[in-house]
């Protein structure tokens, strides 16, 4: 199969599990989920690797390895975002900063927040809120995209989020 055909299927698989995201249950087990240590949920929320690299403990590439698991993990990412884009309007972001400097000052942040900290995945997502989105169904839910590596030893994780709709 060709690179192009592959990454097709791979977007197309990763919709399909936002997809459960936004109507199912935020506990396991979740559709596409390539790695359950690297998943969280809680009462009101979902974080799911969809896809994980290998990990570059001592890895003697100079770097390489890992930055062409980013380039290949960012690009499904936004192949992602253009389809999803398409289907319910254009994304919003969502920035991890804030909470990340709450929580290094000991400060409480939210159980989403918490999750992605302790994961690892921080950063940017790309998100949408679905609320009543293409089936009419009022879901009040925020999905989203992301990519997150913990440290430069540790996997790159492309994976999704699905929390109770984000207000303010």
């Amino acid at each position: 199969m060709s690179e192009a055909l592959e990454l097709r299927a791979r977007v197309r698989d990763d919709i399909a599990a936002i997809e459960a995201l936004r109507t199912g249950p935020y506990a396991p087990p979740w559709a596409g989920c390539a790695n359950p240590g690297r998943s969280a949920s809680g009462e009101d929320f979902a974080v799911v690797a969809l896809r994980v690299s290998e990990d570059f403990y001592g890895a003697d590439d100079d770097g390489e390895r890992m930055a062409a698991a980013h380039e290949a993990f960012e690009t499904e990412r936004w192949g992602v975002v253009l389809a999803l884009d398409e289907r319910w309007g254009r994304h919003g972001e969502l920035s991890t900063a804030a909470y990340e400097e709450r929580e290094a000052e000991g400060r409480d942040v939210p159980p989403f927040f918490a999750a992605l900290s302790e994961l690892g995945l921080s950063g940017e997502l790309q998100t949408w809120d679905t609320d009543g989105r293409t089936d009419g169904r009022t879901d009040g839910r925020t999905v989203g995209i992301g990519v997150g590596q913990m440290d430069r030893e540790e996997p790159v994780v492309l994976f999704a989020v699905a929390l109770a709709t984000l207000t303010g």
